[in-house]
């Protein structure tokens, strides 16, 4: 069964590699015969100078124009801060690399951007506000330098019930190195940053070595990011997300391939000056997605509602987390679809944020804010996960609704990391109207591991169904296949695969 499941793998990649998916952002850009050449304004192809006026002059003299195309050239340019306007193209060209400077001095007339939540901004390489119809494209990559240290904090006494606080508790029992952490060294430059913008497109560049979110789309409308590839150092990136959708809609992300230390994308609705807007209308498709943290996230800033996410014909490869929610500020996540996916996941260091699980959703409140907020809605369906932990849904401070699962595989493998923290195939507690059809479990029986109990555990789960359901009995385990504790069910239990 092993050596099928392992043809299946290879047969399900090879499947989603050869989708091509074309969607194109409808959108009011004038076509526009106007081109400028940033070495016309004095840019120069020397890492030593900056060339930041020059691209900013370009930029300015193409807006007097009525808009139009700003060229960047083979070469390597050394830049701050380069703002984009309305009607402006951006293009990169094969063989031209914009470098962010490491002098912090350089940033201090420069525009900041907002950041997360917990920050006032970050010094972002190419930027856009309140703009309509900006676009950067071509083959040329943003390299934003990024540095950091490694540290060692200091030693947690004090064991929380947070979801981190677990973590480091079970560090602890097993020896674990869980104070060893990593920190950005200024300044802390992200590649792009758009903020309140319309008609966007981002399309075929590259991103290197971002200090922040490499990528930032905040509170924009009608989105299309299509081809890139980001990248950050996977063993240290902390905060290098990938790409991060932050209160938009209408927005289209398709043939990226994505590769980073912290998220590779992040769905967010962050609150800034008291205020936050929702994501609505996303639509993924046929990317390929590498993290040491998550590879898909919807949270954790989650101050408005997400709704209308779809996800399809992915692969998700060695990450920390697979699919993950993380409802925390009173935001509501309903409408989501994940299908097609193939999801392979890996423990990583202790110091980062996961379990290797497939898929993870939570809710669990942030503070004393009156509720968490709410999952609701969500499908999963024809899904191949390969997993150093299992599937875990988890309704800790609200209820998770009406999850529907369809045609999901989960194998599960050994640990690599020394603080086992794997248990069960798929765990659910506190979960309302919970279906699953046709889905199954099997184990590495090659290469057991003790800590593993059931194929499935349900605690506090109201509504459920189970469909031609069935996994295998864990080696050496004293659990049976399917646990039940505090269950109702939907219609007469009708699986029977028990």
């Amino acid at each position: 069964m092993m050596k099928y499941m392992q043809e299946r793998r290879k047969l399900s990649v090879l499947h989603v590699l050869s989708l091509s998916f074309l969607f194109y952002l409808s959108s009011t850009n004038k076509a526009i015969a106007q081109t400028i050449n940033v070495k016309d304004f004095g840019a120069v192809n020397d890492t030593t100078v900056l060339s930041t006026e020059a691209f900013n002059k370009a930029v300015d003299k193409c807006v007097s124009m009525g808009g139009g195309t700003v060229i960047v050239p083979s070469g390597n340019y050394l830049c701050t801060s380069i703002l984009l306007k309305d009607n402006v193209n951006l293009i990169l060209e094969c063989g031209a690399t914009i470098y962010a400077s490491r002098n912090i001095d350089d940033y201090k007339n420069n525009t900041r951007m907002s950041g997360a939540a917990d920050t006032d901004g970050v010094e972002t390489l190419v930027l856009a506000k309140n703009a309509r119809n900006v676009s950067v494209t071509g083959s040329g990559v943003l390299h934003c330098r990024a540095v950091r240290e490694g540290y060692i904090r200091e030693p947690q006494t004090e064991i929380t019930d947070s979801v981190t606080g677990r973590e480091i508790a079970n560090a602890i029992k097993y020896g674990a190195d869980y104070r060893s952490k990593f920190r950005k060294v200024p300044p802390f430059t992200g590649a792009i940053s758009m903020v309140d913008c319309e008609n966007v497109k981002i399309e075929g560049i590259r991103v290197i070595e971002s200090s922040f979110w490499s990528v930032h789309i905040q509170g924009c409308n009608r989105v299309k990011v299509d081809g890139i590839y980001i990248e950050s150092n996977q063993d240290n990136g902390v905060n290098a997300d990938g790409l991060d959708i932050d209160g938009s809609s209408d927005v289209t992300i398709s043939n990226c391939v994505i590769r980073t230390g912290d998220d590779a994308l992040c769905l967010k609705s962050t609150k800034m000056s008291e205020n936050s807007k929702p994501v609505r209308n996303v639509t993924i498709t046929n990317c390929i997605l590498t993290s040491s943290s998550a590879a898909l996230k919807i949270g954790t800033e989650s101050h408005n509602d997400f709704e209308n996410i779809v996800m399809t014909n992915c692969i998700i490869n060695n990450a920390n987390r697979g699919l993950n929610m993380i409802v925390r500020d009173g935001g509501s996540v309903r409408n989501v679809i994940f299908s097609d996916i193939v999801i392979n996941t890996v423990r990583k260091a202790t110091f980062w944020w996961g379990n290797g699980d497939p898929v993870w959703f939570t809710i669990q409140k942030r503070g004393d804010i009156p509720s968490a907020g709410s999952i609701d809605n969500v499908i999963l369906s024809k899904i191949i996960a390969y997993g150093q932990s299992g599937v875990r849904m988890e309704g800790f401070d609200n209820t998770i609704k009406n999850i529907h699962i369809s045609d999901f595989h989960l194998i599960m493998e050994h640990e690599d990391a020394i603080d086992k923290r794997a248990r069960n195939g798929f765990l659910f507690y506190g979960v309302d109207g919970l279906s699953m059809r046709d889905c199954s479990v099997k184990w590495d029986c090659e290469n057991p591991q003790k800590e593993w109990e059931s194929a499935y555990l349900f605690r506090e789960v109201k509504n459920l169904e189970l469909i031609r359901t069935y996994g295998d009995l864990t080696p050496n385990s004293k659990y049976p296949v399917f646990r039940y504790e505090n269950v109702t069910w939907k219609t007469q239990h009708p699986n029977k695969f028990e």
